[in-house]
Protein backbone atom coordinates (compact mmCIF):
# COMPACT_ATOMS: atom_id res chain seq x y z
CA UNK A 1 0.00 0.00 0.00
CA UNK A 2 0.93 3.40 -0.99
CA UNK A 3 0.94 6.73 0.54
CA UNK A 4 -0.43 9.55 -1.77
CA UNK A 5 1.10 12.95 -1.24
CA UNK A 6 -1.48 15.65 -3.00
CA UNK A 7 0.99 18.76 -3.44
CA UNK A 8 0.99 21.38 -5.62
CA UNK A 9 4.96 22.64 -4.82
CA UNK A 10 7.11 20.80 -7.10
CA UNK A 11 9.63 20.61 -4.25
CA UNK A 12 7.53 19.82 -1.03
CA UNK A 13 6.26 17.15 -2.65
CA UNK A 14 9.86 15.75 -3.56
CA UNK A 15 11.08 16.45 -0.41
CA UNK A 16 8.13 14.14 1.19
CA UNK A 17 8.24 11.76 -1.47
CA UNK A 18 12.15 11.46 -0.56
CA UNK A 19 11.38 11.36 3.33
CA UNK A 20 9.04 8.93 2.68
CA UNK A 21 10.30 6.58 0.56
CA UNK A 22 14.24 6.67 2.43
CA UNK A 23 12.09 4.87 5.56
CA UNK A 24 10.44 2.26 2.86
CA UNK A 25 7.11 3.35 2.71
CA UNK A 26 6.26 3.34 -0.85
CA UNK A 27 4.79 6.94 -2.20
CA UNK A 28 3.61 9.21 -4.92
CA UNK A 29 2.54 13.02 -5.37
CA UNK A 30 0.08 14.19 -7.37
CA UNK A 31 -0.50 18.29 -8.19
CA UNK A 32 -4.07 18.48 -7.45
CA UNK A 33 -7.25 16.88 -6.28
CA UNK A 34 -8.64 16.13 -9.32
CA UNK A 35 -5.27 13.88 -10.09
CA UNK A 36 -5.82 12.34 -6.73
CA UNK A 37 -9.02 11.00 -7.40
CA UNK A 38 -7.65 9.10 -10.87
CA UNK A 39 -4.92 8.23 -8.73
CA UNK A 40 -6.97 6.57 -5.89
CA UNK A 41 -9.24 4.68 -8.66
CA UNK A 42 -6.18 2.90 -10.70
CA UNK A 43 -6.51 0.05 -8.31
CA UNK A 44 -3.65 0.48 -6.20
CA UNK A 45 -4.54 0.51 -2.09
CA UNK A 46 -3.69 3.84 -0.41
CA UNK A 47 -3.73 3.56 3.17
CA UNK A 48 -3.20 7.35 4.02
CA UNK A 49 -3.17 10.54 1.98
CA UNK A 50 -1.25 13.61 2.97
CA UNK A 51 -3.25 16.74 1.59
CA UNK A 52 -2.64 20.23 0.72
CA UNK A 53 -5.61 22.72 0.75
CA UNK A 54 -4.61 25.43 -1.33
CA UNK A 55 -3.97 23.63 -5.10
CA UNK A 56 -5.25 24.97 -8.64
CA UNK A 57 -7.56 22.74 -10.50
CA UNK A 58 -9.40 20.93 -7.70
CA UNK A 59 -8.28 22.57 -4.35
CA UNK A 60 -8.19 20.28 -0.85
CA UNK A 61 -11.94 21.48 0.35
CA UNK A 62 -13.19 20.06 -3.43
CA UNK A 63 -10.89 16.90 -3.20
CA UNK A 64 -12.35 16.13 0.38
CA UNK A 65 -15.73 16.70 -1.05
CA UNK A 66 -15.76 14.38 -3.87
CA UNK A 67 -13.28 11.94 -1.88
CA UNK A 68 -16.11 11.12 0.76
CA UNK A 69 -18.78 10.83 -1.79
CA UNK A 70 -17.31 7.55 -3.26
CA UNK A 71 -17.93 4.45 -0.49
CA UNK A 72 -14.32 2.94 -1.82
CA UNK A 73 -12.41 6.36 -1.49
CA UNK A 74 -14.35 7.34 2.13
CA UNK A 75 -12.00 5.20 4.34
CA UNK A 76 -8.72 6.40 3.64
CA UNK A 77 -7.51 8.75 6.11
CA UNK A 78 -6.58 12.34 5.05
CA UNK A 79 -4.05 14.23 7.13
CA UNK A 80 -4.26 17.88 6.21
CA UNK A 81 -0.47 19.81 5.36
CA UNK A 82 -1.12 23.81 5.24
CA UNK A 83 0.92 26.46 6.05
CA UNK A 84 -3.21 28.33 7.40
CA UNK A 85 -2.09 29.12 10.84
CA UNK A 86 -5.57 27.08 11.76
CA UNK A 87 -4.54 24.24 10.75
CA UNK A 88 -6.02 22.13 12.91
CA UNK A 89 -9.23 23.69 12.62
CA UNK A 90 -8.92 23.40 8.71
CA UNK A 91 -8.45 19.81 9.75
CA UNK A 92 -11.61 19.13 11.75
CA UNK A 93 -13.98 21.07 9.73
CA UNK A 94 -13.30 18.31 6.28
CA UNK A 95 -12.90 15.25 9.03
CA UNK A 96 -9.25 14.71 8.90
CA UNK A 97 -7.46 12.21 11.01
CA UNK A 98 -4.82 14.79 11.46
CA UNK A 99 -2.65 17.75 9.95
CA UNK A 100 0.81 19.20 9.67
CA UNK A 101 1.96 22.45 9.72
CA UNK A 102 4.24 23.95 6.92
CA UNK A 103 7.15 24.33 6.90
CA UNK A 104 6.24 20.22 7.75
CA UNK A 105 8.89 19.17 10.38
CA UNK A 106 10.74 15.32 8.77
CA UNK A 107 10.06 13.91 12.36
CA UNK A 108 6.55 15.10 13.16
CA UNK A 109 5.95 13.84 9.34
CA UNK A 110 7.31 10.45 10.45
CA UNK A 111 4.85 10.31 13.49
CA UNK A 112 1.68 11.06 12.19
CA UNK A 113 2.46 8.66 9.10
CA UNK A 114 3.21 6.13 11.76
CA UNK A 115 0.14 6.69 13.80
CA UNK A 116 -2.33 6.90 10.79
CA UNK A 117 -1.31 5.01 7.88
CA UNK A 118 -1.64 0.97 8.80
CA UNK A 119 0.64 0.29 5.89
CA UNK A 120 4.29 -0.76 6.77
CA UNK A 121 7.36 0.03 5.22
CA UNK A 122 8.61 -1.91 2.57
Amino acid sequence: MRILIVEDDEAIAEAIVGLLEDEGYAAVSVSDGRAALEKLRDGEKTCLILLDISMPVMNGWQFRQEQLKDAALAPVPVVVCTADGRAAEKAQSIGAAGWLQKPIDPERLLEVVGTHCPCTPM
